[in-house]
């Protein structure tokens, strides 16, 4: 066994071999030792069966003594470490031949780190796909071929790019659609086709329909080399017709001012009247200019959020390229060796023993085993990560123009996976659902006011406590509830809870906005919140909603 175990201890994983006659370890290398804590004198008392407890292994091992010896690759199990804990492992079986007598190679790999590197790469590309399809703002991202490599639906929306368009990925029919509906289709053509330009642009588009807007775009690098830029588009109509009517509402004013001034002295009280009004009138035109000012903040972080977006995608791209140009390079290579292996007869005795010494020093049978289940490893956690952009994607989804029926648990459940980061340190969550039926809403905005409670709820926790889902229905309406056993509402602070920019939470925690939008978003639905809460035991917020909205009436517009 001893040349067994000098090949076992090269590698970088656990690798154990097994006698399937009798279960018993023969040989287990240092990595065993070391991740799972038990002696080399204990290792070689022990049967596979006292380390492996999961129920599929007590089956595969069971099928081992009746004499059914198959090998499986990348299998997830737990192993019993010697401190009784339980660690979760990757592991694969191969049946190996030691002359007349076979043998079974175990061969597993920590799961921990891999696990960890998962969850925060999943909660950074959560909160990059939160940012860019929340934000106010149409994003395309245009590569420097001129090609488009990614939009969020609000500029699909905006710009009302036919679904089939979209489906084919034709990135010239799209341009063309885009520049016929402008009055300044050459120039956006040219902007959206070159994209080379180091500078930072900003223009004002007018489309054919009538609708203003206004594009900031800026080059995208990658060190010192252009790679794309990226476009933000806002939807300006409104700002653009309010700026006329201050234009036009200034004029009169001016006009009526003078025409007051010549009426002074027959009417002093019509002009003290008209004073007032244009007082009024002038503090509504402010509103309305700090209202434009936020509304141009807001379109700056749209281009930035996209910016950053796009700079993760982009090596997570190459590395899914590269990794599977590898895997194609890796499989011609040993073809090639394998070639080679085959014409050894013919060299001389000294050239096999110095092929045979270089074998030995590189460990060439082992690499050629691991290399295979590496680069396999490797491209099934970037197919992981794409899964959890399309998961992000599925929740982050702009509503159309119209109501659908949606079903109200599986949103709720959809929007405490999003979340979970902010829950899982601070609260057991517990579901009590009533099996409510679909209803008529808005989904996405439904999401956003289950994610605001969820995440109040985890903030309300001081150290560690419950949160209880809970749902119902009847014959006209559903109802959503969340629970915590937080810190609880004082009662002189419970009714103004829904107010813009109040919040309970210390300063630079919250915004106070989270529940004013949410209350809105219920009313747009025809429902109600209904709050419970006591100081010290915890809060109850429950939301009512009509499971079916109702119909305008012919020549109502609602």
């Amino acid at each position: 066994m001893n040349l067994h175990q000098l090949m076992v201890d090269h590698s970088p994983h656990m690798v154990m071999l097994v006698d399937p006659a009798d279960l018993r370890i023969l040989v287990a290398n240092r990595k065993v030792e070391q991740t799972l804590g038990y002696a080399a004198a204990q290792l070689r008392d022990m049967l596979i069966t006292d380390i492996e407890s999961s129920l599929q292994d007590v089956f595969y091992w069971e099928e081992v003594r009746g004499g059914q010896y198959l090998g499986f690759e990348a299998q997830e199990g737990e192993y019993l470490c010697a401190d009784t804990s339980l660690l979760t492992v990757m592991k694969s079986v191969d049946v190996l031949h030691d002359g007349d007598r076979p043998l079974l190679l175990v061969r597993a790999q920590d799961c921990r780190h891999e696990r960890q590197v998962e969850a925060l790469l999943e909660q950074t590309l959560a909160q990059l796909r939160t940012t860019l399809e929340s934000t106010a703002d149409g994003i395309l991202v245009v590569d420097w071929h001129g090609k488009i490599t990614s939009m969020n639906r609000l500029f699909s929306a905006m710009w009302e790019i036919p679904a089939a368009l979209l489906q084919a990925g034709d990135d010239d029919g799209i341009v063309e659609y885009i520049a016929g509906q402008v009055e300044q289709g050459d120039l956006i053509r040219s902007q959206l086709r070159q994209v080379a330009d180091t500078t930072e642009t900003q223009d004002l588009f007018r489309l054919k329909n009538g609708r203003f807007f206004e594009c900031r775009s800026r080059p995208q690098f990658l060190g010192e080399r252009i790679i794309g830029r990226v476009f933000g588009y806002t939807d300006v109509t409104e700002r653009h017709r309010a700026e006329e009517a201050l234009r036009e509402s200034r004029d009169l004013l001016e006009s009526k001012v003078r025409e007051r001034t010549r009426a002074l002295q027959e009417a002093n009280a019509t002009l003290e009247k008209e004073k007032a009004r244009q007082a009024e009138l002038i503090k509504k035109l402010g509103e309305a200019q700090s209202q434009l000012l936020q509304s141009e903040k807001m379109a700056s972080i749209g281009v930035l959020a996209a910016g950053v977006a796009h700079e993760i995608n982009n090596p997570i791209g190459f590395v899914n390229s590269n990794l599977g140009s590898l895997q194609r390079y890796a499989q011609a290579m040993l073809r090639l060796l394998d070639s080679y292996a085959a014409l050894e007869g013919a060299f001389s005795p000294e050239d096999r023993a110095g092929i045979a010494r270089v074998k030995d020093e590189v460990d060439a049978e082992y690499l050629r085993e691991d290399l295979e289940p590496l680069l396999r490893e490797s491209l099934d956690g970037i197919d992981r990560v794409r899964r959890i952009v399309q998961d992000m994607k599925d929740f982050s989804h702009v509503d159309g123009g119209d109501l659908q029926y949606a079903d109200i648990e599986a949103g709720l459940n959809s929007t405490l996976n999003v979340v979970w980061n902010e829950i899982k340190y601070k609260a057991e969550v517990t579901k009590e659902y009533g099996s409510i039926p679909q209803i008529e809403c808005y989904p996405s905005q439904l999401n956003q006011v289950f994610m605001n409670l969820l995440v109040n709820a985890a903030h309300a926790i001081e150290k560690h406590g419950r949160i209880t889902l809970r749902t119902g229905h009847d014959e006209k309406h559903v109802w959503i509830e969340v629970e915590d056993t937080g810190t609880g509402i004082p009662e002189d602070r419970l009714g103004r809870i829904f107010e813009p920019f109040f919040t309970t939470k210390p300063v630079g925690k919250g915004t106070g906005l989270g529940l004013s939008l949410s209350y809105g978003i219920v009313q747009k639905h025809g429902g109600r919140f209904e709050v419970q809460s006591e100081v010290g035991k915890g809060t109850l917020f429950r939301v009512v909603l009509p499971r079916f909205q109702p119909v305008p009436e012919a020549g109502v517009v609602i």
